[in-house]
């Protein structure tokens, strides 16, 4: 071989061995940090809804984004903000004598709202990893937590066979149940089928109570992609 390749050769070595050697210490150095963005179908169980139990439901969209850290490798701590549009049954869908009866209460017939929601949580790994190069192709994970919610609402009521829309801001706290199965995309990015019931502490978040047996809740299905964060570089 004539000296000149040999040279090349070894030059060509000695530069893939380097950036070889960079990125074998780079990546043990662990993403920790991560942020992931959802979106997916939504529904709640409320006064006006309709029937959970038959499926009669409007199912509505939600957007969520959140940030978390790896604590330990089983454990992780996320902060959520995630909305969601709910649309009651219309005053048809109800009896008249139903809906007679929410008028003399002055409860709301029809509710349109736009939901916010904020949680912070501990989230639980199944499959606990050290390191991100070393996650595994499937993952289930979930945990409980705190929030604060905020319905931003049109409340119609019956008043003399004609409805009025009222403007009211109903909040409560509540408890977020979360849960999912994520699918490892590449070295720093999982999607995920994630689930979340919000459990609150109101039975009035859309003017209405007392028709169902429990409090308001909300019921949310999303697709999550997770991205985690170089902590060297502060890029993604």
């Amino acid at each position: 071989m004539p000296i000149k390749s040999l040279i090349v050769v070894l030059i060509t070595l000695i530069i893939s061995g380097e950036t070889f050697g960079q990125n074998f210490h780079k990546e043990k150095i662990s993403r920790n940090m991560y942020y992931q963005i959802g979106l997916g179908p939504s529904m709640m169980y409320a006064d006006n809804a309709g029937s959970i139990r038959n499926f009669e439901n409007l199912i509505r969209p939600s957007f969520s984004m959140a940030g978390g850290k790896k604590i330990l490798p089983f454990l992780d701590l996320r902060a959520t903000v995630s909305y969601q549009y709910y649309q009651s049954q219309s005053r048809d869908y109800f009896g008249n004598r139903v809906v007679e009866i929410w008028s003399i209460l002055d409860k709301a017939v029809e509710t349109h709202s736009n939901v916010v929601f904020m949680d912070i949580m501990p989230i639980i790994h199944l499959m606990p990893f050290q390191n991100h190069a070393l996650r595994r192709k499937i993952d289930l994970y979930g945990g409980a937590g705190l929030g604060f919610v905020a319905s931003i609402n049109q409340e119609y009521r019956l008043k003399n066979e004609h409805l009025f829309k009222e403007n009211k801001v109903r909040t409560s706290v509540y408890v977020p149940l979360r849960g999912g199965i994520s699918y490892k995309l590449g070295l720093y990015s999982d999607i995920s089928l994630e689930g979340s019931l919000l459990l609150t502490f109101s039975d009035l978040m859309v003017g209405n109570d007392g028709h169902n047996r429990f409090n308001d809740h909300y019921i949310q299905g999303q697709v999550v992609y997770r991205r985690y964060l170089d902590p060297l570089r502060n890029v993604y």
